[in-house]
């Protein structure tokens, strides 16, 4: 908690290489959160430098422990444009795992891969759902997307 307040400045003045430190020590003792807080700050070089190789380690750690963010943060990693080869099919199966976990953001992914075909067929009943799903939860963006669904193309 202390890490996160460092991190964010609250109540305190922000400080994003002690918040780094402390969020390592409570990853290092196995908190799911903070292994999920870490990886993000190793993603995005907060608090120090960037270590996507550490970061995919930290999200595999607790996506193995069921956390349904560092699931579709693995899926936007291997989305691509994250120093990793991008592979659409390991995006779609951890946006898959998430989205049944009842991850919002991710069942508007997976819906959006399934629409788009993006890792094999297209399945646009399957992408309705899970944009029903999403907007379901508020995700304002399933609405456009179930929009488009309904709008056929004119090729």
């Amino acid at each position: 908690m202390y890490g996160r307040m460092l991190a964010d400045g609250r109540g305190v003045m922000p400080d994003p290489e002690a918040a780094r430190a402390w969020i390592g020590r409570a990853s290092a003792a196995g908190l799911r959160d903070a292994q999920v807080g870490l990886a993000e700050m190793l993603v995005n070089g907060r608090g120090g430098p960037r270590d996507t190789a550490a970061a995919l380690e930290l999200f595999d750690k607790a996506a193995a422990e069921g956390h349904s963010g560092a699931m579709f943060a693995l899926g936007a990693l291997h989305a691509g444009g994250h120093d990793l080869p991008e592979d659409r099919l390991a995006a779609q199966r951890w946006f898959r795992a998430a989205a049944e976990l009842g991850h919002g953001q991710a069942q508007l992914m997976l819906g959006r891969y399934l629409a788009e075909g993006a890792a094999g067929k297209p399945n646009p009943a399957e992408a309705r759902s899970w944009f029903e799903q999403a907007a379901a939860q508020g995700i304002e963006e399933a609405q456009a997307d179930l929009a488009a669904l309904r709008t056929p193309t004119i090729q």
